[in-house]
């Protein structure tokens, strides 16, 4: 299977339903903010008008970039998480919360579940 990787704001939200699987680095901005270049992505995820089951084909995985200093930690991905299996996509994996807190940064959450590494090269 051919893979691409981009930014949320490159990608066409709209081939979303038609994907096998999607693997989602989300990070959270500001007070449980969306950053800017996820703004169009999620708000096409958040339309009344696509059906529950939009994503039925879709496999995902989504791993949360966050600092737990703040009081809304890694909410962007948690919403992202359940918003893709409301639409019915099939999660592979438990999502995975980065935290810039620890010691080990981001990659304590993949020393914590291994099986994430394979996943999310770039943040493991």
């Amino acid at each position: 299977m051919p893979m691409q990787v981009m930014s949320m704001e490159e990608y066409a939200v709209t081939d979303l339903p038609s994907e096998q699987l999607v693997v989602a680095v989300a990070s959270t901005t500001g007070q449980g903010d969306a950053p800017d270049n996820m703004r169009a992505f999620w708000s096409f995820l958040l339309r009344k008008s696509l059906p529950p089951d939009s994503l039925d084909s879709v496999s995902f995985a989504v791993f949360g970039l966050g600092d737990s200093s703040y009081a809304k930690y890694n909410a962007v991905a948690k919403r992202l998480d359940r918003r893709m299996e409301m639409l019915g996509g099939a999660r592979l994996l438990e999502i995975g919360l980065g935290d810039d807190q620890d010691r080990a940064g981001y990659d304590q959450a993949c020393a914590r579940r291994p099986v994430h590494a394979p996943l999310y090269p770039g943040a493991c």
